[in-house]
């Protein structure tokens, strides 16, 4: 029975859609869509108000600018934005033809049902909402395309908090390009960057223009570089060591080399399989040596993420139910996690230099695949492993792990390189992020409500 109310419901949406009929999609939007209330829960008025798209993606920005009390903050479910798409989309959409149709009828077909009904729906929606700009997580994302084009066009300017920001070597640069020439031209407004290496490729690739991109650092790093400027080390009872955990294609997604792979290696030959099994399993029998140790894993998500841990460990006869020293923790703050941390292990991500301005020994693994000639331009951060531990066999990762418990000192000069790397791929020691974010978003808004009212 529920079966057939919802294919009901489906056509009843698509019909309604089909003859332009909005009013109910935005009764039902203005009731679904949520604010981001920041933490007193007292909601400022007269200020801008925008709304996120596939809010989930945005890591805590979202948080940040309602802090600000400059803007309110709305929040469209994912799933929501989905249902809309799901109304035109077909599998005869075909990505990235979609942005470049080249004379598709097919593609234009859906393409000009979709923005046709878009363009009425988010009008009437926006006026509901009081709705003055509307923020996407990142360039490539193809759910927020159509939604943020039509924004754009009917006088909601459209802005890109772009998160995808780390590039290693110039291979890896040069499959960024290529990447978002598939992509065509930026449909929106503006589209704000971490490092100028980013804003470079942007506009290398043909996708945007200079003066459609800012270089402001990313937001959420204001409060942990106050938080590390005013840490003060505490003596705890336990020492803990973390290992940010890292899938089979870090840093080569998107490459020749790890074609048709999402993470992990079904068959895992594609990648650094070797590299994380050895170590991870390396750090679990550490765990299992050292019971007055807290070793943490830390995945960016569970499922296939802690299956991958969890297969390796059981392939050398570990089982991790019986270590109690060891936990594996997907939805922990990665902030909290390394300030509470002696230790910091990881591979191919910026936490890497989140952790080493916090002054934690870093280790970082360099062997296994990662020693194969192909991969030599996609090793992060290679021209400054100097400023990080480096373990060059399974052997040497477990001792440095062990030898910096004991000794966490970091050198006053390793520190300031530290830094510098830092600012010059994630975001200024200054803490000025945030009022650079605040400052642009109001321009763009008035400028658009000068505009509209013209």
């Amino acid at each position: 029975m529920r079966k057939v109310i919802n294919k009901i419901l489906k056509y009843s949406a698509r019909f309604m859609a089909f003859i332009n009929y909005v009013w109910p999609f935005v009764v039902i939007y203005s009731r679904i869509i949520e604010e981001v209330r920041p933490k007193d829960g007292k909601v400022v008025q007269g200020k801008p108000i925008i709304l996120a798209l596939n809010p989930q993606r945005f890591l805590g920005d979202l948080e940040v600018l309602v802090e600000s009390k400059e803007f309110r903050i709305l929040k469209v479910p994912f799933d929501w934005q989905c249902k809309i798409l799901a109304l035109y989309w077909n599998d005869k959409v075909v990505f990235p033809k979609y942005y470049d149709p080249e004379g598709d009828v097919t593609i234009i077909k859906i393409q000009t049902k979709l923005r046709r009904f878009l363009n009425s729906f988010l009008s009437e929606l926006y006026k509901s909402l009081k709705i003055d700009c509307v923020i996407g997580a990142a360039a490539n994302y193809r759910h927020d395309y159509d939604w943020g084009l039509v924004s754009s066009e009917i006088g909601v300017p459209y802005i890109v908090l772009h998160k995808e920001n780390t590039v290693a070597g110039t291979n890896q640069r040069a499959g960024r390009i290529e990447n978002i020439k598939k992509r065509k031209k930026f449909r929106g407004d503006h589209v704000v960057v971490h490092n100028a290496t980013m804003k470079d490729i942007f506009i290398q690739s043909g996708y945007a223009k200079p003066d459609q991109i800012s270089v402001l650092g990313c937001l959420r790093m204001d409060d942990y570089i106050n938080k590390i400027k005013g840490l003060k080390r505490i003596k705890k009872q336990r020492k803990k060591v973390t290992l940010f955990s890292f899938p089979h294609i870090a840093g080569i997604a998107g490459s020749p080399y790890a074609k048709g792979v999402n993470d992990f290696s079904k068959n895992r030959d594609v990648g650094f399989v070797n590299l994380f099994e050895h170590v991870h399993v390396a750090f679990v029998q550490l765990a299992l040596s050292n019971n007055d140790v807290d070793f943490i894993i830390k995945p960016k998500w569970g499922g296939r993420w802690r299956n991958e841990i969890e297969y390796v460990c059981k392939k050398n006869n570990i089982e991790l139910r019986h270590i109690d020293n060891l936990s594996i923790l997907d939805e922990v703050n990665v902030h909290d996690l390394i300030f509470e941390s002696d230790v910091v292990c990881g591979y191919g991500s910026t936490v890497l230099l989140e952790a080493a301005i916090a002054a934690k020994p870093v280790l970082v693994p360099y062997f296994d695949e990662v020693l194969n000639p192909e991969y030599s331009d996609f090793i992060l951060f290679k021209d400054y492993f100097h400023i990080f531990d480096i373990a060059h066999s399974i052997e040497e990762f477990r001792q440095l792990i062990i030898n910096r418990l004991d000794n966490q000192q970091i050198s006053h000069e390793c520190m300031k390189e530290r830094y510098a790397v830092f600012e010059k791929y994630v975001s200024s020691m200054k803490c000025n992020a945030r009022d650079q974010y605040i400052g642009l978003i109001q321009k763009i808004v008035k400028k658009s409500k000068i505009n509209r009212n013209c």
